[in-house]
């Protein structure tokens, strides 16, 4: 009868032993009942008003390209079995009579997917048309959007294109829960916070029809960029139905840039920084918060063209749950 080789017996024993602190560490891993508290239902229905937008400012010239305001209104429907929720939403008219308000297509979508592990988000941006102006105009907010078009120049053939996709691992997730932060999903019921770490995507392309001369004379730019994050993020819970979150990440990206100014074999470092925020007042079956996401990237297409592209989201939310289950007796 053969004999068992030693070395395949500890190879075994190793695995094993592996696998068994593998089961051990999930189960000590789980959330803190006394910090987390989950709801006993399976769908959420929302409906909200969102506010969209995003805007660039070209160092070189010192120019501003802003869009239209993109304001609307949409519901959704989350199931707690799903690792996203869906929404439908439609843009209302928005300020502004000049007519190019009415001939701009925009696609702004977000995908976000939280686990107890993990914080997960897609962008996807794409906006047609934009009007420069001064870099010393932008700060006025108001008088940015109210200002007579005729005033401005108009860029109709401007689009630009990102795509960017953000995932962090949540280091405290026995005590911090970040669907209670920013979906409201769950109940964070006492303050606690968690290290975030993590991996960044982004794609960014700006095309025109005719030449772009304040923008490196291209007519075409396009820059992909990957890299780490990390960050932060709190949830302070204060009275007994109210909880405000906030994280914040930075990230440390090697930039390609693909455009015929630069060598596909030239890199360099793009950093960016995301902020996010949101405020809840909940209750056993309604939330009503308010949230927002910011985003900025620094982008350097050659030596003497380098961009600074902002994003936003704002999102004021009405959630109803549904479905509860019942203990069976």
């Amino acid at each position: 009868m053969q004999s068992e080789n030693p070395a395949m017996m500890g190879t075994y024993k190793l695995i094993s032993i592996v696998i068994l602190t593998f089961f051990i560490a999930v189960k000590v891993a789980a959330q803190d009942t006394n910090y987390v508290k989950k709801y006993n239902n399976l769908v959420n229905l929302k409906t909200f008003i969102y506010n969209n937008g995003l805007d660039f400012w070209d160092k070189g010239s010192g120019l501003n390209y802003i869009p239209g305001i993109h304001t609307g209104i949409g519901i959704g429907a989350y199931c707690k079995y799903l690792p996203f929720d869906f929404s439908i939403r439609q843009e209302v008219s928005p300020l502004g009579n000049s007519e190019h308000y009415h001939k701009r297509r925009t696609t702004d979508m977000l995908l976000k997917g939280y686990t107890k592990y993990f914080a997960g988000d897609i962008s996807i941006q794409k906006y047609n048309g934009f009007y420069t102006q001064e870099a010393e105009s932008y700060k006025d907010v108001w008088t940015r959007y109210n200002q007579q078009d005729e005033e401005r120049e108009y860029e109709p053939d401007l689009r630009v294109f990102q795509l960017e996709a953000v995932g962090q691992y949540i280091f405290n997730h026995e005590r911090f829960s970040y669907k209670a932060g920013f979906t409201a999903y769950e109940e964070q019921k006492i303050p606690a916070g968690s290290f975030l770490a993590g991996a960044s995507f982004h794609l960014l392309k700006i095309d025109s029809d005719s030449s772009l001369v304040r923008i490196n004379n291209s007519s075409h730019l396009k820059a992909s960029n990957f890299g780490i994050n990390y960050g932060y993020a709190y949830n302070y819970t204060f009275g007994k139905r109210s909880c405000f979150f906030v994280s914040a990440i930075m990230s440390i990206n090697v930039s390609n840039p693909l455009s015929k100014t630069v060598s596909y074999k030239d890199f360099t470092v793009s950093p960016s920084a995301r902020l996010k925020s949101a405020y809840w007042l909940n209750f056993e079956h309604w939330s009503l918060g308010l949230t927002g996401i910011y985003n900025i990237i620094h982008q350097t297409f050659s030596k003497d063209c380098t961009i600074y592209l902002h994003s936003r989201k704002v999102e004021l939310v009405l959630i109803r749950r549904l479905c509860y289950k019942t203990d069976k007796k």
